[in-house]
């Protein structure tokens, strides 16, 4: 296997994306006066219209922006207030929390520094460019990446083949030359492997499930050089 470029996904693979949501969510929430007995189940119902309105708009109901205006609205219902007359304002009062809260994982700066020593660094992921490149920026992570490749990127969003085989081309490599890692099994490893793509579940977790047929399985990023062959480089 000769590796010439590595791609990365970026919630709770780069970025701590977990953390930042709960931290960002309780934050908002004592702002907006809702008592500290209800936050941990507001919190809990936050995480689950993340889910529930991110996949509508990966499947094209909503837009970007749409989504998080579903979410505002849906959480101040659930909070037994009115619907804001501005969702956008009250997302982005959450937004300055999460933002506050958003870090890179401890084992991602001595990672990229030797596999780029190797090989092209670039991020595929289901966000907008525009989101992701700012999170990116935010977290110091953004000049680290030759290329990032979104959903309004590439048209299409993960686990089609296609938003691997754009990020290849935007690399100017062959998917057998590259190697995808990413949190989620299914979405990002299956999903780079079935496209050609060396594909590396990084499961910080260390979950009892198995490993997928064709895929490497790594705790931390510390190990991917040496799974991809790139720690001698």
């Amino acid at each position: 296997m000769v590796v010439r470029a590595v791609l990365f996904d970026v919630d709770d693979t780069l970025v701590d994306y977990s953390t930042a949501e709960r931290c960002g969510i309780l934050g908002y929430l004592a702002e907006l006066g809702v008592p500290a007995a209800d936050r941990p189940a507001a919190a809990v119902y936050w995480n689950a219209l993340q889910e529930q309105e991110f996949a509508r708009y990966l499947a094209g109901e909503l837009t970007f922006a749409g989504q998080q205006d579903a979410r505002a609205v849906a959480m101040t219902r659930w909070l037994g207030r009115p619907a804001p007359a501005d969702p956008a304002a009250w997302f982005r009062g959450y937004r300055r929390h999460y933002q506050a809260a958003m870090r890179p994982f401890d084992d991602v700066a001595d990672c990229l520094r030797v596999v780029a020593a190797a090989a092209a660094v670039g991020v595929v992921s289901n966000n907008d460019e525009a989101h992701a490149r700012r999170k990116l920026a935010a977290t110091g992570l953004l000049e680290r990446f030759a290329c990032v490749v979104c959903v309004d990127t590439a048209g299409c969003a993960k686990p089609d083949p296609a938003i691997f085989g754009y990020a290849c081309r935007a690399l100017a490599v062959a998917p057998h030359e590259a190697a995808y890692v990413g949190d989620n099994p299914g979405t990002d490893a299956v999903a780079a492997h079935a496209a050609g793509l060396t594909g590396v579940w990084l499961d910080r977790r260390s979950t009892a499930a198995a490993t997928p047929p064709g895929v490497h399985r790594i705790p931390d990023l510390a190990a991917l050089p040496a799974a991809l062959g790139l720690a001698a480089h």
